[in-house]
């Protein structure tokens, strides 16, 4: 028999055990907050088609989720054969990284970004840097989906020895831009793809010179907003192609996902990125 005490229940469950936030819930479904608290604490129920998308967000059956039985396994999962698509699950926001995957082919993959605070010691070298924290994120992920085949990207700039990541101001946005301005400069992503109890991290460098900029240049470039999301405040596929003079290495690697090695890593666990 449904029960909303139980339905409730079973989202706010799921939900934390994903790490999602009420708000980011909320968004998925197209609602308010306080409607998911509602929910959650069996006051309201929901839609059919929203019990749908939760089922598929979470991957539980929607007998589960209503109470009707203690089993999450949803009835696709039971009879899924080893010639069916591997799961894969991005972890990253970037839009521009889903666009990237969707280039080489990979149409079918979810979007669960890592939500941990990222830590490294003092003193990596960049390549390391970023190595570390692409298997921080895939970590997390796996750890909620160990089935799955998760990718997982980090991407800094280095500039005479700083590293820069995404600015945090417009003021700090304008200092590295200024700093690569008329200089070269070194884009690192670090990628971890892992699956199971397997896992492999490499990074890969691309060298990009920048033209002289003036003061004026980098107040209008910083007004159109591009430079606030990105790591060294700029972004290579936008606006910000009017300020690199000339690129050597993986230019993919710069807007933030090195394709070339990616593909060569997915193919390490049997993923051919043509065939998804």
């Amino acid at each position: 028999m449904f029960s909303k005490e139980v339905f409730g229940q079973r989202i706010m469950e799921q939900r934390k055990k994903y790490g999602e936030t009420q708000k980011e819930l909320a968004q998925l479904l197209g609602l308010g907050t306080t409607q998911i608290t509602g929910v959650e604490h069996g006051r309201n129920s929901t839609t059919a088609e929203r019990i749908s998308m939760i089922c598929e967000h979470y991957r539980i059956s929607a007998d589960y989720l209503l109470g009707l039985t203690d089993d999450p396994t949803p009835k696709w999962a039971e009879v899924q054969t080893e010639d069916e698509p591997v799961r894969i699950i991005l972890a990253s926001q970037s839009p521009r990284r889903r666009e990237l995957l969707h280039r080489i082919g990979i149409q079918n993959f979810e979007v669960r970004p890592a939500q941990g605070e990222e830590t490294a010691p003092p003193g990596l070298a960049p390549g390391e840097l970023v190595e570390r924290l692409s298997r921080q994120k895939a970590a997390e992920i796996a750890a909620y989906a160990p089935e799955a085949l998760v990718i997982a990207a980090d991407t800094v700039v280095e500039a005479e020895g700083k590293i820069l990541g995404k600015p945090h101001s417009e003021a700090q946005a304008a200092e590295m831009l200024a700093l690569l301005s008329g200089n070269t400069h070194r884009v690192y992503t670090g990628l971890t793809v892992c699956q199971g109890e397997k896992s492999v991290t490499q990074h890969e460098i691309t060298a990009v010179r920048f033209r002289p900029l003036s003061k004026a240049e980098i107040t209008a470039y910083i007004a159109t907003g591009e430079p606030m999301d990105k790591a060294g405040a700029y972004g290579v596929q936008g606006l910000g192609a009017a300020l690199v003079e000339r690129i050597e290495g993986d230019y993919f690697n710069v807007v933030g996902l090195p394709l070339c090695r990616l593909a060569g890593i997915l193919a390490q666990f049997g993923v051919d990125p043509l065939k998804q």
